[in-house]
């Protein structure tokens, strides 16, 4: 207890870190580049830093919650400023607006405490991070791991100091570990996990359930578990950097095999990679980043076979762009895109034949 006193004033006698710390907080809102999220990985591997970051993302978490003027007030007074200015700013508004200005000092003063207790806490609150459809985002779990949640993705960190674990509930993440041997980084699926020490992967967990895990770097250990039992698991899998595997909950679909690892995470891009797939598991894969509902009227186009890459931020222009280099017809009617299928024109010399 002597020590995590000693933690805390040192941290709170730091505003170089807390300025810091704003800092990254703003430029993670509008996305890092490769460049600055490495800096940002070696930044928050310092204890005091992590620290602090997720004491301000604590307080702006419970601040988000307010809605209107009094949200904007709020916000305003914490965008470049860790809690001491939260204090300030709530004070200012006591004295312009009784009734606005008690209700959101209330909920600095609860923000704080909520922010100290992260600071004085030996362990982390479970959190939840999750992305509307066609929204891709970076977040930082509590052990200063980065992970990139896809479109449509939720995910749980339900881990301690001790124990480093999320739930991927649905959808893509893209994960960079921290590199910690004393501590395995282990993401829980509904009939799996996924263990590392520190490495780059990806785990994609599908609507039907299926999950794909493909690795960038490091070693990635997968295993099939048996839902609602201690007994040992019903697979197991090493993976190293370029193989993938593909698996449902009765076992597995693709066994380990080689991939080019970085066209798996083009979606960071923006973009859509496919080898060439049935024009059916690529609508699938399209389906997520749009809330339009896109039906394919014909089974012959279900089978054509389409491959490339495709902009998932332009989902209009990929759609005509599938038009143009597939035998397939695209219509929006009624809210809904449906694709049909187009007969390939005949060869010209048959089409111009005539009989003697």
């Amino acid at each position: 207890m002597k020590s995590t006193r000693l933690n805390l004033w040192s941290v709170c006698r730091r505003p170089l870190v807390r300025a810091r710390a704003a800092a990254w907080h703003t430029r993670m809102s509008r996305g890092l580049s490769e460049t600055e999220r490495r800096g940002f990985e070696g930044w928050i591997a310092k204890p005091v830093n992590a620290r602090e970051f997720h004491a301000q993302r604590a307080i702006l978490d419970v601040m988000t919650e307010l809605k209107g003027e009094a949200r904007a007030d709020i916000l305003a007074s914490i965008s470049g400023s860790p809690s001491a200015s939260l204090l300030s700013g709530a004070h200012r508004r006591l004295a312009s607006g009784p009734v606005r200005a008690a209700g959101a000092a209330a909920v600095v003063l609860v923000a704080v405490a909520a922010g100290w207790w992260i600071l004085r806490s030996d362990g982390y609150l479970p959190q939840t991070y999750r992305t509307a459809t066609g929204q891709i985002r970076d977040v930082v779990l509590p052990d200063g791991s980065v992970v990139g949640l896809d479109t449509q993705t939720e995910l749980e960190w339900v881990g301690s100091p001790d124990d480093r674990r999320v739930r991927l509930i649905r959808g893509e993440a893209y994960f960079r570990v921290v590199h910690d041997p004393d501590r395995p980084f282990r993401i829980l699926l509904a009939h799996s996990q996924v263990q590392v020490l520190g490495t780059r992967f990806d785990v994609y967990q599908m609507a039907n359930g299926d999950v794909r895990v493909s690795v960038m770097s490091g070693i990635v250990a997968v295993e099939g578990l048996e839902s609602g039992s201690g007994a040992p698991p019903s697979w197991s899998r090493r993976l190293t950097p370029g193989q993938q595997i593909e698996y449902s909950p009765v076992g597995l679909v693709a066994d380990v095999h080689s991939i080019a690892a970085q066209k798996v995470i083009r979606w960071r891009q923006g973009m859509l990679e496919t080898p060439g797939e049935p024009l059916s598991d690529f609508v699938s894969d399209l389906s997520r980043y749009t809330t339009e509902r896109i039906v394919i009227a014909d089974p012959r186009a279900a089978v054509q076979k389409v491959g490339g890459a495709f902009n998932i931020r332009d989902i209009d222009g990929t759609l005509g762009r599938l038009a143009r280099i597939a035998p397939v017809t695209v219509k929006h009617e009624n809210g809904e895109v449906i694709i049909g299928y187009r007969s390939r024109p005949a060869p010209a010399a048959a089409a111009g034949a005539t009989s003697p």
